[in-house]
């Protein structure tokens, strides 16, 4: 069994637990908000929506190494405070610009580049910093809680984002999201912690450094398998995401309170995949686990979209209950994945390699959206839907025909542990 303890224990921790948890629930909304302030307020076209979800995902594919790069080079907490300020800037000023009748598509395709470019630069700070801040023992159950309430702010934010549209107009609910980035970066304002920057005497040019991350990334069997699925199932997802949007916002006047139930019924299942992965992996072991949480979440967005297709009538029960198995499969494989990422390289490299991840996982977003606009509009929705879920069945099938699929515990892929700073441990620094 992996032995697992409470991260509810480290005063850190909550701390940026709660920054998290304040911006997953703003950004869920946002989830919504943007497409829909695309769509219906300023008339967009399905080729113009992929446009503007494809500038909030291409930062993930320019940037992604280079920011992996400096998270390596300098304290992470300033990065993240920073990340979440422009972001909130951002969206304040989005809103503003939705009221006075002064956005326009090109405005807000500038606006989510800026908005992704900021998001990759918090996710590899933040990825970063929790080893730094949770000791080795903690770190399982650090990143079940994480995904867990990340699972919970899905269920509301989706469900809460759909009524704050069809109730108050797109541009308010994007000002909900904007807030949670500056609560958060409050929050993470408080944490105390020395962070020692990295020896320099080495240092070589940044290009350099990016390559080192990527061969980490490469060399290593597990991430690569890993990055391998991620990416795949985030392009199909993509497509498939895009097309039941415009499909759900086309049918009917309710069609934002439809889709964000929904996708609420995703964060449900997701909800309680992560809060069982820790017990499935202590009983079942990482691989086995990880396969069964994949064949499962991966494979139910193409069956609902094949009974959508067949009986209409059912289509919203259909793609609830897709939704539901297919977040379950997600809540368990990402706390592992997650898990996994942060203790098997080195923390001099952890920032570098988790970018060269992003690049191929999250990269996947921009084209897939980029391909979510193009199916749209030349296949339909549902061919389009049918299309993205497919791929998102067939993300499978690099772990099951991997070793990954054998790995018992966490201690098989840990990387030799660093000293950590002891007063993390169980005592909080005086502020």
């Amino acid at each position: 069994m992996t032995r697992v303890s409470s991260a509810w224990s480290i005063r850190w921790f909550r701390y940026v637990w709660g920054a998290g948890a304040l911006s997953g629930l703003g950004a869920e909304i946002g989830e919504l908000a943007l497409p829909s302030l695309a769509l219906i307020t300023l008339g967009a076209t399905a080729a113009e929506a992929s446009w503007v979800r494809a500038a909030m995902l291409a930062p993930f594919l320019l940037v992604t190494l280079w920011f992996g790069v400096i998270v390596d080079r300098r304290a992470r907490r300033p990065l993240m405070i920073a990340a979440d300020l422009v972001r909130g800037s951002v969206l304040v000023l989005v809103c503003l610009l939705g009221l006075t009748g002064r956005l326009t598509v090109p405005l807000l395709v500038a606006a989510t580049a800026v908005l992704g470019t900021m998001t990759v630069l918090y996710q590899l700070s933040d990825f970063s910093f929790l080893p730094r801040i949770v000791p080795e023992r903690y770190l399982v159950d650090a990143n079940a809680k994480v995904a867990a309430t990340q699972s919970a702010i899905q269920i509301a934010g989706s469900g809460v984002g759909g009524a704050l549209v069809q109730a108050l107009t797109a541009p308010v609910a994007v000002v909900v999201n904007a807030l949670g980035y500056l609560l958060s970066a409050l929050l993470i304002g408080r944490v105390r912690l020395a962070e020692p920057r990295p020896d320099t005497p080495e240092r070589r040019s940044a290009l350099a450094e990016a390559r080192t991350g990527l061969r980490t990334l490469v060399r290593h069997r597990i991430l690569r398998t890993l990055a391998t699925e991620a990416a795949l199932w985030n392009l199909g997802n993509e497509v498939f995401m895009l097309a039941l949007a415009v499909h759900m916002l086309d049918r009917s006047a309710a069609g934002p309170v439809v889709l964000g139930l929904i996708v609420t019924c995703g964060g449900v299942g997701a909800f309680l995949g992560s809060v069982s992965s820790t017990w499935l992996t202590g009983h079942f072991g990482y691989g086995r686990s990880l396969l069964a949480s994949l064949v499962i979440g991966n494979t139910a967005p193409l069956l609902g979209v094949t009974v959508a297709a067949l009986v209409p009538a059912w289509a919203v029960p259909a793609l609830s209950a897709a939704f539901l198995l297919s977040g379950a499969g997600c809540g368990v494989a990402n706390s592992q994945a997650t898990s996994i990422r942060q203790i098997a390289v080195p923390e001099e490299v952890r920032g570098r390699a988790n970018a060269g991840y992003r690049l191929a996982s999250w990269g996947a977003l921009s084209i897939g959206a980029l391909l979510g606009g193009a199916f749209t509009t030349l296949l339909g929705t549902v061919a389009a839907e049918a299309a993205g879920a497919a791929l998102m069945a067939l993300a499978t099938l690099p772990v099951a025909l991997s070793s990954v699929r054998h790995v018992r515990t966490i201690e098989e892929v840990a990387h030799r542990p660093e000293p950590r700073v002891p007063v993390m441990d169980t005592v909080s620094p005086r502020e």
